[in-house]
């Protein structure tokens, strides 16, 4: 029997709450569901840090409802952007799945959405007889890094 039973959210830290919701509902469609500022000593014991003060946006996905998006911006103590970057032990990231990579990829570039690469294709068909996966990296407003995914499934049922 294992510890975790479900992923409830995920928390990006963002350093323009309102710079970072017109990117994350504008220009990837995700929906804002509730909305939080949170001070105070349960707060501050939470972060570690004394005199926390966070405004906490909380989004969701069309398909996956349940699992929640938190954008929450430091009030107090004001944060920085940190230099994390992909492939650093300290990063991390987060995958939306699309229905059309190169559509979407293509709609985001004329949006200026800035991406790492372009879209590639793995063909995982061939050792694990599962279909192709179309993969892209792009970057949110602070730098933090997004995938995009297209699954292309060899046998869908």
């Amino acid at each position: 029997m294992g510890i975790v039973k479900s992923l409830d959210h995920v928390a990006v830290t963002v350093s323009d709450l309102e710079q970072s919701l017109i990117f994350y509902k504008e220009v990837l469609g995700l929906k804002e569901v509730e909305r939080h500022l949170l001070d105070g000593k349960t707060i501050s014991t939470m972060a570690g840090k004394p005199g926390v003060v966070m405004q906490v946006v909380r989004l969701t996905s069309p398909d996956t409802p349940d699992i929640l998006i938190d954008l929450q911006q430091y009030i107090e103590p004001k944060g920085i952007v940190s230099n994390a970057v992909l492939g650093m032990a300290n990063h991390s990231h987060f995958c939306f799945g699309v229905d059309d990579l190169k559509e979407t990829y293509e709609e985001l570039l004329k949006k200026g959405v800035e991406f790492i690469s372009q879209p590639v294709s793995f063909d995982l068909g061939k050792e694990w007889d599962y279909g192709v996966v179309k993969v892209v990296f792009l970057k949110d407003p602070d730098g933090f890094i997004l995938e995009l995914m297209e699954l292309d499934l060899k046998n869908p049922e």
